[in-house]
């Protein structure tokens, strides 16, 4: 199942009810394990910038409208642009059925966890200023600017890369991180 572990932000953006929420508890069974979305504003446009919990993956999207289906379609936008990812980051593909069948089913959550919010907020700013130093979304590369990100070491990893530890994971995925 994929998990989304929404900020007050994105809950706020989506409309998300107490109600829609689940229970933290239960954990997550994917390869990949669950996603944090926060909900940012670059170059004055709205953002949805997703990490991965267990790797600190990351992307952004943009041109996401608001709209009454949003907290349905998300899910599915997620998707689409997480096989972009994989192509990027030159990810395993054969794993592709593999993410699809974990990830058909979709629920949301709240984060719970302060580290990985600062990771994130870190995320969100690195995007943020590069962006900006290369002129703005009309001038940029954003896949080298994704790429570059995830190429940046994480001290949280043990100052590796979160491209490497997901490959790892994809691999070999009964090894525990």
């Amino acid at each position: 199942m994929l998990i989304l572990k929404c900020t007050k932000k994105v809950q706020d953006y989506l409309s998300l009810s107490t109600t829609d929420l689940a229970d933290n508890q239960q954990q997550s069974n994917t390869l990949l394990g669950p996603w944090y979305v926060n909900q940012i504003t670059i170059d004055r446009r709205k953002v949805f910038l997703f990490m991965n919990e267990k790797t600190l993956l990351s992307f952004i999207t943009i041109g996401v409208r608001k709209t009454k289906t949003l907290k349905h379609d998300l899910p599915s936008i997620f998707m689409h642009q997480f096989f972009q990812l994989m192509k990027l980051m030159e990810l395993p593909l054969e794993k592709t059925n593999q993410i699809m069948e974990d990830y058909f089913l979709s629920e949301y959550r709240k984060t719970n966890s302060r580290i990985l919010l600062g990771n994130m907020n870190d995320l969100a700013h690195m995007y943020e200023h590069i962006i900006y130093y290369q002129g703005g979304f009309s001038h940029c590369n954003l896949s080298e600017i994704i790429f570059n990100i995830n190429q940046t070491p994480q001290r949280n990893l043990g100052w590796r890369y979160s491209t490497d530890i997901a490959k790892e994971i994809l691999a070999n995925p009964h090894r525990i991180m």
